[in-house]
């Protein structure tokens, strides 16, 4: 019994075979690492430029609902012109659980409520007028474990994410005004 076979190559049909030594060892493994080398660059190249970056997906969805200014749609749950307890009422309708809106006073008075689905799970967005300017606060489920405050600023606008209790909260804003809504919605 064999336990190593040398590479046999004949040249020429009946003539004797010359055995020819093996391909040394290192020549195998160079080249299995430099396919497997390619094959992984090239799956992580695709996948970063095919598939578009996610990150605060959550921020873009809630920038985007902020700067529809069209009416709610009833037939989706929307309301308009909406009072605190009407607010209060129709959040526990849709999470099942009380939502820790703002009070509203003369201050800040709602404009219009509306419900978006976003990665399977709904998104309560209720726009106010404070002192005569728009700003929003949204209501999400929490999907994600660590509790963390994100920030960003586009197109003149703030919004900033933050935990409370079992909820993401967003709250958009125009950015000259932030401390003014910032605080007013207990933001960070």
């Amino acid at each position: 019994m064999k336990l190593v076979d040398a590479e046999i190559t004949q040249e020429t049909e009946g003539a004797p075979d010359i055995p020819r030594p093996p391909r040394p060892a290192r020549r195998r493994v160079y080249t299995s690492l430099l396919v497997t080398l390619t094959v992984l660059v090239g799956t992580v190249g695709v996948i970063y430029t095919v598939f578009p970056n996610r990150n605060n997906e959550l921020l873009t969805w809630a920038v985007e609902a902020h700067l529809d200014n069209g009416k709610p749609d009833p037939a989706s749950g929307g309301l308009e012109s909406p009072s605190g307890n009407e607010i209060r009422a129709w959040s526990q309708g849709i999470f099942g659980e009380p939502v820790p809106w703002p009070e509203v006073d003369a201050t800040l008075v709602p404009t219009s409520a509306s419900v978006r689905r976003v990665f399977k799970r709904d998104l309560a967005m209720v726009r106010y007028q404070l002192n005569g300017e728009p700003v929003s606060i949204a209501f999400w489920r929490a999907r994600d474990a660590p509790p963390r405050v994100l920030r960003r600023t586009e197109d003149g606008l703030h919004v900033v994410s933050w935990r409370r209790k079992r909820f993401t909260c967003i709250a958009i804003g125009r950015e000259s005004s932030r401390d003014t809504w910032k605080k007013r919605f207990g933001a960070p």
